[in-house]
């Protein structure tokens, strides 16, 4: 890892176990991702960010959640927003919201799981034309950072059964944000409900639609981003295995070094991975993306044991990790990720599966 990366990743860990605790929102971290110039990562150079390749963004991401699993949720839905505007065709939203976005001026997040993996009842936002805009109608179940955004991007369904991309400013009248809901870990990326009744929107708020697939994005990166998220955690949890294995012996010695060798598997191919991005080639981004969740819950667990008691113990990092380690069992966890993850440890064999053992 870069020495810059480095710095980054022992500033946000050193601040990490205190927010999770707290619950508040990560200021100082957040601070420090501006000092290393992380918010321009994603911006094409053309509106004054550096636009990092696939490899470089994947390390970037992995040192970010090596350090703050809760900072690197905030960057990522962040980034996501960042993306579903760079993508859209309209030059004036671009042009005048990429270059505050870079220099960190505004902040954003997206919310549209309502749109994609959420299974929450009534869990849907409509849009009614209205001019040359939109009514907005409904809920977003999932918001990270929602309070502290000056504007969220979200997708609705049209009557015709279409859909759009917007983005919607918090400050408008009808939209409300609940309280930050209480997580099994990363209460500090303060994610919450938003709920919207009768929000009008203005056609300078649409980024596209109404269209079959409003979602649609150009930027290839984004099917590894929840995978170097869970490098990044994975290679927090081996670290911690390791400094509590360094008076172990034998079997559990052995079993320490085992731990290594399944990261380092899993992380080289990640980054061929990434590599193979670059050459627009195909990638099997869902077994990849269920060998992390594999690695993270044996991970856990062998820190836990590791640990031992004070593994236990709230103020040590080692129960925030494997807390952390769960949340990629949900986390953009689509029917066909869970069935295979699920089957990894059910020793159940799935149709047509492929093995990506480490």
């Amino acid at each position: 890892m870069e020495p810059a990366l480095r710095q980054l990743t022992k500033n946000l860990a050193r601040l990490a176990t205190n927010y999770d605790i707290s619950g508040e929102w990560p200021a100082d971290s957040i601070q420090h991702l501006t000092d290393a110039g992380v918010w321009a990562w994603i911006i094409p150079e053309r509106f004054g960010g550096i636009q990092l390749d696939p490899v470089s963004m994947v390390r970037g991401y992995e040192a970010v959640g090596a350090g703050s699993l809760a900072c690197l949720l905030i960057l990522s839905q962040r980034d996501g927003a960042c993306e579903f505007i760079a993508s859209c065709d309209r030059e004036d939203i671009k042009s005048h919201w990429l270059p505050l976005l870079c220099r960190h001026k505004v902040m954003t997040s997206i919310g549209i799981s309502q749109l994609t993996t959420s299974q929450r009842r009534g869990a849907a936002l409509r849009a009614k034309a209205d001019g040359s805009g939109f009514v907005l109608n409904g809920m977003m179940p999932w918001v990270s950072g929602a309070e502290k955004c000056d504007f969220i991007v979200t997708g609705a369904e049209t009557d015709d059964g279409q859909q759009i991309l917007a983005m919607v400013p918090t400050n408008l009248d009808g939209l409300h944000i609940d309280p930050a809901m209480q997580l099994m870990a990363l209460e500090s990326s303060r994610t919450s409900e938003v709920h919207l009744k009768n929000v009008r929107i203005g056609d300078e708020h649409v980024l596209r639609g109404p269209t079959d697939n409003a979602l649609k994005r150009n930027m290839p990166v984004k099917s590894l981003v929840v995978s170097s998220a869970g490098l990044g955690l994975a290679g927090a949890l081996v670290n911690k295995i390791q400094r509590h294995s360094r008076n172990s012996s034998g079997e559990l010695a052995r079993l320490a070094e085992d731990a290594m060798t399944r990261y380092k598997a899993i992380r080289e191919r990640i980054f061929k991975t990434a590599e193979h991005i670059k050459q627009d080639a195909d990638i099997p981004k869902t077994e990849i993306r269920v060998a992390v969740n594999e690695l993270l819950m044996r991970l856990a667990i062998s820190c836990m044991t590791f640990a031992k008691g004070s593994g236990f113990i709230r103020q040590r990092d080692a129960q925030r990790l494997v807390r952390e380690a769960m949340f990629f069992l949900v986390w953009s966890a689509t029917d066909e990720v869970r069935a295979k993850t699920l089957s990894r440890f059910l020793d159940t064999t799935l149709p047509n599966s492929k093995s990506l053992q480490a």
